[in-house]
């Protein structure tokens, strides 16, 4: 028998689980014909009623038939029992996978998703062990992953066994990587995270590579057609409602040829309540820059406040379909995915900043590093008709300005929140800016892929070959800004505004006097500012073709040689303008006529009377109001005469190419099997920037520059007593330079001013002080992955165990804020004698860590315990890299969005024809990017408790209730340093109820 399926696996390029002891000894005749995989494995079964077989994915399963029950004298409906069903039998599809592979992954199969509330792949893939999803703030929903602390752009993606293509995300400055927030669950077989990369598998993926596969019309034993439908509500705010729905049909046009194409709907709304800072906290004594380090964070202040409310909406729009002919010794497929994802989210917010406006003018010191000046107030030693306050201050210490010999209120000329400008000054705030904003986002996304392939086989050779197009985009459609505004020194008799602590540090209070309290209340205080609008657009084409031959020996130590290749091809665009400012009416209470329902209660009693977020504007009404103003048709806006048109401006354009080829090769001696072999890929780019110069002229250039990575690994499986499985892994893996640093535009800065007489000189004065540029020729990072596990696949028992460590040259941490962006310029030469910085490669980083994962079922037990079950993991990473900073050398720092633990339990139960389960899953705070005076923020931990009752209608649906965020956990609490004290932004959704029907025909 063993033979028999080796030949098998040969044949059908399906992969074969089954123990030595179980077929070991067994004898069964050959089959010869044209006919399925699936039919032969039954073939090959039917001599041995004790065995029975499955297909899981790419996976042909041989294990021991569960006994049939007796007859007894109870309803039928009572024999669901003996079936492995639901979420025990995803958890043992899915563990199959796992053990059959030759290196380390986890997998999640599509039962396994539709237990516990999931609204995207990125969710599904959050419960694996050392996978956790980088959610969005104000849905919660999962938008990207992170494997084993490497970000969505570090990892590659394919879709049944093809490349998938991923235009990253343009809001967090990356443009590599797929949001997977754009597929749903729907019409997905299996997930698989393949954490260690054998050579014929895509080299550019430091953490991982995620596998998609979609189903096809004989992954069943008839044909199918399912239909479910969904509908939710969040159970705060408004009660904004939730739909879904999806349809998959599955047919066979006889033995040889199949169809299966799957559609889905989801409509998802929501609202969310924000309570923060506004930028970043302050020292509360005078700095010179803000890129300085050494500063004593328990002695920064808040510079202000703001509160908030806002909705989302979210729609999916999906289709994937698979067209398969097998043959007895061919197979072709075409397959096509589609998904279409949209979002809108509108925001109002009330702001307070403490800021150097015009009537906050300070005194300078003449030595701005000299401390211990007595402070402005207690040196005033008489006054003066025209130029006011006289000081005591000599022209030594404080800058006589107007050259009269002494230092008076005349003398004052740096606007700040300090009380000297200089580091004798202390925290002073004389002003602050009173706003309310109303913010608009909408965007649009795609990910779609067109594959044409096969497979052949004859004897002991077998060759699959795939060609392949896709196409993703990630557009900011539209994004509008409207702002009220009105300065405020010495408003109403307030000095500043004052942000007062509570109990509880996310919770803080804005302060001021009774009649400031009053008027932040009234619309009539908030002067028109700016109305403006801008969009963005990100697309990436991707077409490849790539195949793999394989010789499989039939007998001795050799168990197969591999080769292949693949060529792949990109293009990359982002380009963006903004739309013509709009001119608004005098103050916020002349557009009473588009306000909503104020906002009297935010954060459950917190942030009411005084402290109530007020009036609003209504969010459809204004949006429309928005788009009758550039129709010019608005009761209430016009197109400023003033605005200069902007025509559509390319920011970047990057073409990739990469040609790969690896051999492999997998021996085995009795129940050991050492896998190996070697890489290559060399990549050649083209990028296209833009030259921003504002003396000679704008214009574009490209440049081109290429590499090579040479990329060994070595596996090494184990299995022993049975139930056992040992692996071990050297391995390496690479990723592609960040496009952010290398596209940015050239750009040329002048001294516009050389004579320093406060006006704009002619062109002919402007004098050129340096040019910033990005680098086309960034390496990539390397990274060499070292791996050990050890798993054990029970009756009611599977646990697994794993150790991993990472060491990467060249690491860059994610250009995502401006202290990474600008302290990573270096000088790099020079050009008409002014300094060339452009952006460098960076130096090493390392990440360890060690995950531990276990499932248990107490079928053992007497019923009903018998159909209970757990299933935990944990997963424990230490990280660290050089900033890479020029201001901050020598920082070391944990990766971004690494959480140093990630846990998650499940508790399932099933009987009786009904499903329960409850999941906690919870991650810890992390490095969220890097910031003003290295005072760096931080996500907080967070952690979710979802519910759900499951109950099967006959053999083909079910029907379900489910909770999400059970406990009302906030999605999103972000502070500065990894302490909980200081507050930058805390944001809360609330539970949301899901009903669903499915059902198959």
């Amino acid at each position: 028998m063993a033979e028999a399926l080796r030949a098998l696996s040969r044949q059908s390029g399906l992969a074969v689980l089954a123990d030595a002891d179980l077929v070991g000894g067994r004898r069964t005749p050959g089959v010869q014909a044209r006919t399925t995989a699936w039919t032969a494995l039954n073939r090959l079964l039917a001599a041995h009623p004790d065995l029975r077989g499955r297909i899981v994915g790419r996976t042909l399963i041989v294990e021991r038939a569960q006994p049939q029950p007796q007859p007894q004298p109870q309803p039928a409906a009572e024999l669901e029992e003996v079936v492995v069903l639901g979420r025990k039998g995803a958890i043992d599809d899915a563990l199959a996978i796992k053990r059959a592979y030759d290196g380390v992954s986890d997998v999640v199969s599509a039962d396994d998703q539709g237990l516990l509330p999931t609204n995207n792949l990125a969710e599904s893939l959050s419960r694996l062990p050392g996978v956790n999803a980088v959610r969005n703030h104000q849905t919660g929903e999962g938008d990207r992953l992170t494997v084993r602390g490497m970000s969505t752009e570090w990892n590659a993606y394919r879709i049944n066994g093809v490349r998938f293509g991923g235009a990253g995300s343009r809001a967090d400055k990356f443009y590599r990587g797929v949001r997977l927030s754009y597929l749903p669950p729907e019409g997905i077989q299996n997930l698989i995270v393949r954490k260690t990369l054998t050579p014929d598998l895509d080299g550019d993926a430091l953490g991982g590579l995620i596998d998609i596969q979609t189903p096809t019309a004989f992954d069943t034993d008839r044909d199918q057609v399912r239909l479910s439908v969904e509908h939710g509500w969040l159970t705060r705010f408004d009660r904004p409602k939730s739909g879904k729905a999806a349809l998959a049909v599955s047919h066979r046009f006889g033995d040889r040829l199949g169809l299966f194409v799957a559609a889905n709907w989801s409509d998802a709304r929501s609202q969310f309540e924000m309570v923060g800072g506004d930028s970043d906290d302050l020292p509360t004594v005078w700095f010179d820059t803000v890129y300085s380090t050494g500063w004593d964070f328990d002695q920064f202040v808040m510079r202000g406040m703001e509160l908030a409310v806002g909705e989302t909406q979210v729609r999916r729009l999906g289709l994937n379909g698979s067209l398969d002919w097998r043959g007895a010794h061919q197979d072709l497929h075409l397959r096509l995915q589609y998904n279409r994802y949209e979002g809108e989210e509108y925001r109002n917010r009330l702001n307070f900043r403490n800021d150097g406006l015009a009537g906050t003018e300070r005194l300078v010191q003449v030595d701005s590093r000299r401390t211990g000046l007595a402070q402005p107030d207690a040196m005033v030693v008489g006054s003066d008709p025209s130029l006011g306050r006289i000081y005591g201050y000599s022209t030594a210490d404080v800058k006589d300005v107007d050259g009269d010999g002494r230092i008076t209120d005349a003398d004052r000329k740096v606007r700040s929140v300090y009380s000297l400008a200089g580091a004798s000054g202390v925290w002073d705030p004389m002003g602050f800016r009173l706003r309310r904003f109303w913010e608009s986002t909408r965007e649009s996304g795609l990910l779609s892929s067109l594959n044409l392939g096969g497979r052949r086989w004859g004897g002991p050779w077998r060759i699959a070959y795939d060609l392949s197009l896709s196409r993703s985009r990630d557009d900011l459609d539209g994004g509008a800004l409207l702002e009220f505004r009105t300065d405020a020194v010495e408003w109403l008799g307030n000095r500043g505004i004052k942000v007062i602590e509570t109990g509880d540090p996310r919770f803080r209070l804005w302060g001021l006097n009774p009649a400031g309290m009053a008027a932040v209340q009234d619309p009539a205080a908030f002067d028109f500012r700016h109305l403006g609008e801008e969009w963005e657009r990100t697309s990436e084409t991707l077409g490849q073709a790539q195949f793999d031959l394989t010789y499989t020996p039939s007998s001795g130590w050799l168990e197969s040689i591999q080769v292949g290749g693949r060529y792949m091809r990109s293009s990359r665009r982002n380009s963006g303008a903004a739309r013509p400012d709009l001119i608004g009416p005098e103050t916020l209470a002349d557009l009473d006529g588009l306000f909503g329902t104020p906002v009297t209660d935010l954060f459950d009693g917190r942030y009411v009377g005084d402290h109530r977020l007020g009036v609003v504007l209504d969010n459809r009404r204004m949006a429309a109001e928005i788009d009758r103003a550039y129709r010019g048709d608005s009761a209430y806006f016009t197109i400023d005469p003033k605005f200069k048109a902007q025509t559509s401006t390319e920011r970047f354009r990057l073409k990739e190419q990469d040609a790969a080829a690896y051999v492999m090769a997998a021996a085995r001696w009795d129940e050991t099997q050492i896998t190996g072999g070697v890489r290559i890929e060399h990549t050649r780019s083209d990028v296209g920037y833009p030259i921003l110069d504002a003396l000679r002229g704008d214009g574009r250039d490209h440049r081109r520059n290429s590499f090579t990575n040479v990329l060994p690994s070595l596996h090494l499986r184990r299995s022993f007593h049975g139930d056992r499985v040992l692996r071990a892994a050297v391995w390496t893996s690479f990723a592609r330079p960040d496009i952010a640093r290398m596209t940015t535009a050239r750009q040329y800065v002048y001294d516009q001013d050389p004579d320093r007489d406060g006006k704009t000189n002619p062109k002919t004065d402007w004098t050129l002080q340096e040019i910033r540029q990005g680098n086309p020729d960034l390496k990539p990072m390397e990274a060499v992955g070292y791996d050990l596990s050890l798993e054990r696949y029970g009756r009611s028992t599977a646990w697994s165990a794993a150790l991993f460590h990472k060491d990467i040259r060249n690491f860059l941490y994610r250009a995502s804020t401006s202290s990474i962006r600008d302290g990573g310029l270096i000088e790099r030469g020079e050009e008409n004698g002014a300094p060339v910085r452009a952006y460098a490669n960076g130096r090493k980083a390392r990440i360890s860590g060690m995950e531990l994962a276990i499932r248990h079922n107490l079928d053992w037990a007497p019923a009903p315990l018998d159909g209970l079950g757990v299933s935990a993991n944990l997963t424990w990473q230490v990280s660290r890299a050089d900033a890479n900073i020029s201001w901050r050398r020598g920082d070391r720092l944990p990766f971004t969005e690494t959480p140093e633990t990630l846990a998650s339990v499940e508790l399932f139960w099933q009987g009786g024809g009904w499903e329960a389960a409850a999941g906690w899953n919870r991650q810890s705070g992390f490095l969220e990017g890097m910031d003003s005076f290295a005072n760096d923020p931080y996500e907080q931990p967070y952690s979710f408790v979802d519910v759900s009752l499951r109950r099967r209608w006959g053999a083909d649906g079910f029907a379900s209730i489910q909770v999400r965020n059970l406990l009302n956990s906030h999605t999103y609490w972000y502070t500065f340093g990894s302490g909980s004290e200081d507050l930058r932004e805390y944001i809360r959704t609330g539970p949301t109820v899901t009903l669903a029907i499915s059902r198959s025909f």
